[in-house]
């Protein structure tokens, strides 16, 4: 069964994004980091995004260039939202309607039985949330950024209850940055 991997960079208090949207606190990859970043899209084929962070993705990615954005832009991309007539630009993107978390939670869930390797949820904040609350990760791996913001917009906002998870490997980077990866407790 194909699993959901959460990837998220946070700062170190648990945010995703500063006070007003602002990812200017993120450090650029180093040598290892981007390395890693490369083997890790060989155990992926498909991306989950949030309809907001499409647009944010669609404004970079498209034209950017090297072996980690070739491989981003040619994948499946999955672009949940509650608009389903929409037209996107972006190559091999296309829009999976949910119209809440019952229909989200059937949506990744028959994704999941279908052939072929993990999904990687890249976001945005609204959707990682859902996924937590649902249960529908089965691995985060959070690339910790040496900073801490004290506001913003918090990667488990709004969690209604606990959600143990179990460390399965942490790596440190020369950059400061540390990719953290975490499993649920029951799952292991």
């Amino acid at each position: 069964m194909r699993r959901v991997v959460l990837y998220m960079m946070t700062s170190v208090d648990g945010f995703i994004a500063g006070p007003d949207g602002d990812l200017d606190w993120m450090i650029s990859p180093d040598e290892e980091r981007q390395a890693e970043a490369l083997e890790q899209l060989d155990a992926i084929d498909t991306a989950l995004i949030g309809r907001g962070v499409y647009e944010e993705m669609v404004r970079y990615w498209p034209t950017a260039s090297g072996e980690y954005a070739d491989r981003v832009n040619a994948m499946p991309k999955l672009v949940f939202s509650r608009r389903s007539s929409e037209q996107l630009s972006w190559n091999n993107a296309r829009i999976v309607p949910v119209a809440g978390d019952a229909d989200l939670a059937d949506q990744v869930i028959r994704l999941k039985t279908q052939p072929g390797k993990d999904m990687v949820l890249f976001g945005g904040a609204r959707l990682a949330q859902s996924f937590v609350r649902l249960a529908l990760v089965d691995e985060y791996r959070l690339c910790v950024q040496p900073v801490a913001l004290g506001s913003g917009r918090p990667l488990f906002g709004d969690l209604k209850s606990r959600t143990p998870l179990t460390l399965i490997a942490t790596h440190p980077f020369p950059s400061g940055a540390a990719l953290t990866t975490y499993r649920p407790a029951q799952s292991n």
